[in-house]
């Protein structure tokens, strides 16, 4: 079998061994002018284009097809000898190799699209996954404020509530509290000064005498006047009246005590009751403080979460934005050699077309 190279060598010396037998036989007749080289069909530019574009050809190859197109495809389809017919054919061959590489690398660079594109699909996708959660995380920081600003209002309701507990506590405790402090006093007073005056038992009658004093201001003024002078006297030198002195100054005493005693019993249920109030508004406090505490930890987890997808939108975004000029660095390749295959086609292609079929006039007048 021969190669498409030893055809075309075959086919290039056949076409040129007439013309070279014609020459000797004028030459041994008489001398003539040589003719003049016919001139080239335009299209043919575009056939001698698209072969020097065939880079799998030898340069021999190359050389003996530029140098028969002008001839082959210059001669009308019907005129064409059988080497011509060959040449022409073998052209063909060579421009539709050069198409189907062309088509090639149209492809390659499509495929390079293709995968950049799927990767920008992805990217996109990875940016919509963001947007999604970035919404997702932003209404839920909202909520998460919401609920922070109820619980801070309610801690603040529960704080005012006790306060007003405790006030009511300390205005209505007030009096029990004096009542308190005044009975514990008269106890005190009742088992040391009381007690060393009417037994006699203290040298200091005078100091004694003295620690009495204040809680005898509504005693009958008499008995007040007497009493100093009943204190100073030992037993041994008390009279009758004396023991009656210091004996009204002690039932005074029992009696404010008991007095005191009986205002402290029956003060103590509304005591309790503002205790138990005061009690509760602190437990109220107590809960609210704790969900304030809670709320703020929910939202500053929210407001990290927040923080975190904007982050992540922000690297997508950054990761599109990066990948936008290699996909029109791709584009750009693939729309260059397809316009260079189209070119090829509509040019070079065509032109062959043209050139291949072409019929000489004497056929279309028979025709």
């Amino acid at each position: 079998a021969t190669s498409a190279s030893d055809d075309l060598q075959t086919a290039v010396s056949s076409s040129n061994m007439a013309p070279q037998k014609a020459a000797k036989r004028i030459g041994q007749g008489m001398a003539v002018p040589l003719a003049k080289k016919p001139k080239m069909d335009p299209a043919c530019k575009g056939i001698i284009e698209a072969v020097e574009q065939a880079n799998d050809l030898s340069e021999n190859c190359r050389k003996m097809l530029l140098a028969c197109i002008p001839k082959a495809f210059g001669t009308a389809s019907d005129d064409r000898h059988e080497t011509q017919a060959i040449m022409v054919k073998m052209v063909g061959e060579v421009l539709e190799e050069v198409q189907a590489k062309l088509q090639q690398a149209v492809d390659v660079e499509q495929a390079k699209v293709g995968g950049i594109e799927s990767r920008k699909g992805q990217l996109e996708t990875t940016l919509a996954s963001a947007e999604a959660q970035l919404a997702v995380t932003a209404q839920e920081a909202k909520a998460k404020e919401a609920t922070m600003a109820e619980a801070t209002n309610a801690e603040q309701s529960a704080k005012a509530l006790l306060q007003e507990k405790q006030e009511a506590q300390k205005t209505g405790d007030a009096a029990i509290v004096l009542a308190q402090e005044e009975k514990t006093t008269i106890e005190q007073v009742m088992a040391t000064s009381l007690h060393a005056i009417v037994e006699g038992q203290s040298d200091d009658a005078v100091r004694h005498c003295s620690a009495l004093a204040p809680f005898l201001k509504d005693v009958d003024e008499s008995l007040m006047s007497a009493l100093p002078s009943s204190c100073m006297k030992k037993i041994s030198e008390r009279g009758s009246f004396d023991a009656m002195v210091l004996d009204q100054i002690g039932t005074h005493f029992k009696d404010k005590f008991a007095a005191l005693s009986r205002a402290l019993d029956e003060a103590a249920p509304a005591a309790q009751q503002r205790a138990a109030a005061v009690a509760e508004a602190q437990a109220e406090l107590n809960g609210a403080s704790a969900l304030r505490q809670t709320a703020a930890v929910g939202l500053n987890v929210a407001k990290a979460a927040e923080q975190s997808a904007l982050v992540a939108l922000q690297v997508a975004k950054d990761a599109l934005a990066a990948h936008e000029p290699e996909y029109l660095q791709a584009t750009g390749a693939r729309d260059d050699k397809a316009a260079e295959l189209e070119n090829f086609k509509l040019y070079n292609m065509a032109s062959f077309e043209l050139l291949r079929y072409r019929t000489s006039a004497k056929a279309i007048a028979g025709a």
